[in-house]
């Protein structure tokens, strides 16, 4: 299966503290994918920049291959994202 989400080299910081450092996922379509970790590790910093409501610092994000970057909330959402 292809990937209709790709997370690429996505970094945040929040003042000096590295909420993601060069986190890479692929997402295939059809799939129940589970995103688990401990408190801390980044996980609704990563949902935050994958929907557009935190912009990363470094990376980028592809849905159904389109880069989804920067784009405002509304945007990504009225994709389907």
């Amino acid at each position: 299966m292809s990937a209709f989400l790709r997370v690429e080299h996505l970094s945040k910081h929040f003042g000096g503290v590295a909420a993601l450092h060069d986190c890479s996922l692929s997402f295939a379509k059809g799939r129940v994918t589970g995103l688990i970790g401990p408190n801390g590790a980044g996980k609704t910093t990563l949902l935050n920049t994958i929907t557009g409501l935190v912009n990363p610092d470094r990376g980028s994000v592809a849905f159904n291959g389109h880069d989804v970057t920067g784009l405002p909330m509304h945007r990504i959402a009225s994709l389907g994202l």
